[in-house]
């Protein structure tokens, strides 16, 4: 059967819970949203859509060279932004991008290549989604939240699907970075 999946940092427990409070925080500016569910929240390093078991092996293959030449870091949250979709918003927490992401991104996108894999042409833009489909109630609203550190330390495959109607992302390959020697 074929799978939608995509290549993207997991989240732990802490900043998920950050993240659900920054959410929490948004919700009264909106008049409607879908926000994302607490199990759901990633940074997507790269979506690669419909895919078979061949090409899903392919890109577990990608993920596990670009994980054996990268190392462990930490990232750093910036506060919620928002961008249009025709007349709603997707919500979101930024994320600071650095040297070590960007890296870790090029790695991906080379070993990718490697494998033949059609990884079309997007732009990287870390973040990391909070609400779809937001209606606004007025503009959106400037809050100071403080930022907080995501430690980066595995990259995953993962496979976005529904149970019982439900959007659903399950892991279906971890890939652990090397650690940083101290």
């Amino acid at each position: 059967r074929n799978m939608r999946i995509f290549i993207a940092i997991k989240l732990n427990n802490y900043i998920k819970s950050y993240l659900k409070g920054v959410a929490d925080s948004l919700e009264p500016y909106f008049l409607k949203a879908r926000f994302t569910h607490y199990d759901n929240y990633h940074i997507t390093l790269k979506f690669i859509g419909e895919s078979n078991r061949m090409q899903f092996n392919k890109v577990v293959t990608a993920v596990k060279s670009a994980a054996s030449e990268s190392y462990s870091f930490t990232l750093e949250t910036m506060g919620p932004g928002s961008f249009r979709r025709k007349n709603k918003h997707i919500v979101y927490c930024d994320v600071k991008n650095s040297d070590k992401l960007q890296r870790l991104y090029d790695v991906i996108i080379k070993n990718l290549k490697k494998v033949e894999t059609d990884i079309g042409n997007s732009s990287f833009s870390p973040h990391i989604t909070l609400a779809r489909e937001a209606v606004l109630i007025d503009s959106f609203p400037k809050i100071n939240i403080k930022s907080t550190e995501i430690e980066v330390d595995s990259i995953c495959v993962m496979e976005s699907t529904r149970v019982d109607g439900k959007l659903t992302y399950i892991p279906r390959y971890t890939a652990k970075l090397k650690e940083l020697a101290q």
